[in-house]
């Protein structure tokens, strides 16, 4: 009896440590001293379009980092080509060199691909391991992809962190290469460090439509700038303390905005998506000008720009006619056009052919409102799972053995 007895408080109190481990973090693992760091001695750095950076773009550090000590662009793709890597066992209490080369830390068996983002960890969009891929015009090398993320930004960001390979198993004859020593927790650590900035651009510049800019104005003075060849221009008195502003122009085409307003009336559209909308910092309202798109001498089309029609989308994404608040000049301002006045710099759509925005606006509208009718049983939303459950049951399972203990013990006195 005293055995079974034993055994059943035993039982109990397993259940309860049960219950309170179950919410308990899992302990990490204590620090263990790296056999062998490695840091890269050998790397090439290219763009998304296969071009080389120059060194002063983006460089390897003496301490083997990945740096873009001067302005890099938001958006950036950056390809580091591993080349070479050099291992220190200085310290360790392993005899012998360690060495890992490129091919065993491409093997994910054999060692753990890493990433640590420290400072403005959001400025990074995605960091990975491509493999063994062939250098444009030369040998194969590790690869690893380091996207940025895109920002409005007209002032420079830092951003930093770790890059790790780390050993998951001891070398042998039959594990790595020839003369490959390692041992598990052997590490290469490629730190990085970016400043990342969108490209200044000042009174009477003339970015291409698409780059990545901010203007940075001339105080108490005129300002000017023309995007691309001439597709678009700003002209402005700047008061005593202008603010930069964040100066993307897109003229990709909205497929959305073709597909529901330009294909029914068979309209030619061109986009002029000034991205952010930013304020104009101009003691009064800015002159803006839509240049002309088409090329006369080289497109089959051309319309007559004195009947296009000009429109301005929303956030919500439906067009508005403001043809009425532009007009067309051959030579009255900085470049041919459609200008008008504004303090702010919108979303505009040039058409060649009237669009019915009224119609398919009440659609949109007609939507929502049947969207807004439709409702969902506890709001749409589902109940969380927050294990609670299952720790009632582990409670419960162990509250019942303790009783069943306490009437052994009962049952015991009794005989």
């Amino acid at each position: 009896m005293k055995k079974i007895l034993s055994g059943i408080l035993a039982a109990a109190m397993v259940m309860s440590f049960a219950s309170v481990a179950a919410l308990a973090a899992p302990l990490a693992d204590a620090d263990k001293a790296k056999e062998a760091s490695g840091k890269v001695t050998g790397a090439v750095f290219y763009d998304d379009d296969d071009e080389e950076y120059a060194n002063t773009e983006v460089k390897l550090g003496a301490d083997g980092s990945i740096l873009a000590e001067d302005r890099i662009a938001p958006n950036s793709i950056v390809y580091a080509y591993i080349t070479d890597v050099a291992w220190t066992t200085a310290g360790t209490d392993v005899d012998g060199n360690h060495k890992a080369s490129i091919k065993s830390l491409q093997d994910k068996d054999l060692f753990k691909f890493d990433v640590d983002k420290d400072t403005n960890g959001k400025m990074i969009k995605k960091i990975s391991y491509d493999g063994d891929k062939k250098i444009p015009g030369g040998d194969r090398a590790l690869r690893i992809k380091i996207e940025l993320a895109d920002t409005t930004t007209t002032s420079e960001i830092h951003t930093d962190g770790e890059i790790t390979f780390t050993a998951k198993k001891d070398s042998t004859d039959k594990i790595g290469g020839k003369d490959e020593t390692f041992v598990k927790g052997d590490e290469l650590v490629i730190p990085y460090s970016f400043w990342i900035n969108n490209e200044k651009k000042s009174n009477d510049d003339n970015p291409d439509a698409g780059d990545r800019v901010y203007f940075d104005p001339d105080d108490n003075d005129t300002n000017t700038l023309i995007w691309g060849d001439d597709r678009a221009a700003l002209k402005f008195e700047a008061d005593d303390d202008a603010s930069k502003f964040y100066a993307r122009l897109s003229t990709s085409v909205d497929r959305e905005i073709y597909a529901e307003y330009g294909d029914p009336v068979d309209a030619e559209l061109w986009f002029y998506d000034f991205v952010t909308n930013p304020t104009i910092p101009s003691t009064s309202r800015a002159t803006l000008t839509l240049g002309i798109p088409w090329d006369e001498d080289d497109d089959d089309y051309v319309p007559d720009p004195e009947t296009c029609f000009i429109y301005e989308k929303d956030a919500d994404g439906n067009l508005t006619d403001v043809t009425d608040k532009f007009t067309f000049s051959e030579d009255d301002e900085e470049i041919p056009g459609w200008s008008m006045k504004t303090r702010v710099l919108g979303t505009y759509v040039l058409s060649d052919t009237e669009l019915d925005i009224e119609a398919i606006n009440a659609d949109d509208e007609d939507d929502d409102d049947a969207a807004a009718d439709v409702t969902t049983p506890d709001g749409g939303k589902d109940i969380p799972q927050t294990g609670s459950s299952d720790m009632v049951n582990v409670a419960v399972v162990a509250a019942v053995v303790s009783l069943a203990a306490a009437g052994a013990v009962a049952f015991r006195k009794v005989k």
